[in-house]
């Protein structure tokens, strides 16, 4: 009689040995889409920034130019027309002027320095979104011997979704160096998430867009270099409201921190 209990003891113990080992989940997780118009293109917008230079070889900020670094992105017209070397490319042309208070060289105190950049969107209001952008260090990283060196990038596709990357530029090209062969340039973006970001005391939920910049020679898979060339905090219906822009080796980077806007 006093063994009677042993069966169901056995019983339990093989329940219990068995709870781990119940089926995983085949439902996929739920796509997250971005959604809205993550930089307004109406003229006469200006976001005010200050924040950092990065050194142009270690690619870290500088901290002792937060003490002067002030920049402004302003979307103008009319403005200059694209060089004539751009390849063509559908959609409305826009001018974004750039101007930042720097220390130029030769000189000791900071002053304004404007330069620009231009985009070009699939329509007026909507649509992905294309940065003109200099693969000039690239060319003469890798022997190539060309002069177009001004590439539209899909830095902003409309609807993507979190997580999932796109081809923002992919070309190769044949290098004056035998022992290169040809050279690959390939850039990817990926909305990484949305996130709580707060700068100069203000806080904003906004999607993390990171580009990434690969270079591959002679025909091989496996990145010669790679490294994000870009990271973009942008709240919909505002814009940016933090970048950090990565030296190349050559050039000075930043990094921005939004101040206010105007005309959103």
């Amino acid at each position: 009689m006093k063994y009677r209990f042993l069966p169901l003891l056995i019983l339990v113990a093989v329940s219990l040995l068995a709870v781990p080992s119940c089926k995983k989940s085949t439902t996929e997780p739920e796509k997250v889409q971005v959604t809205g118009d993550l930089y307004p293109l109406t003229t006469g917008n200006k976001i005010s920034f200050n924040g950092y230079i990065r050194d142009a070889v270690t690619d870290v900020n500088i901290e002792a130019t937060a003490s002067f670094y002030l920049a402004r992105m302003t979307l103008i017209s009319p403005f200059p027309p694209l060089p004539s070397i751009v390849a063509p490319l559908a959609g409305t042309t826009f001018f974004i002027q750039d101007s930042s208070y720097v220390i130029l060289p030769g000189q000791t105190t900071p002053s304004w320095y404007s330069s620009g950049f231009y985009v070009k969107r699939t329509s007026a209001t909507s649509g992905d979104i294309y940065f003109l952008t200099n693969a000039g260090r690239f060319y003469r990283q890798t022997g190539v011997a060309r002069t177009d060196s001004l590439k539209w990038v899909l830095l902003l596709q409309e609807n993507a979704f979190i997580g999932e990357s796109w081809v923002a530029f992919d070309s190769t090209y044949t290098s004056a160096s035998p022992a290169i062969g040809t050279a690959r340039l390939k850039v990817d973006c990926v909305f990484e998430g949305k996130e709580s970001v707060t700068v100069n005391s203000q806080t904003f939920e906004a999607y993390k867009l990171v580009a990434t910049r690969s270079v591959y020679l002679g025909g091989s898979t496996t990145p010669a270099a790679q490294g994000a060339t870009a990271t973009i905090w942008l709240v919909t219906g505002s814009g940016i409201v933090k970048f950090i822009f990565n030296s190349d080796g050559e050039t000075p980077g930043f990094e921005r921190n939004f101040l206010s806007r105007e005309g959103f």
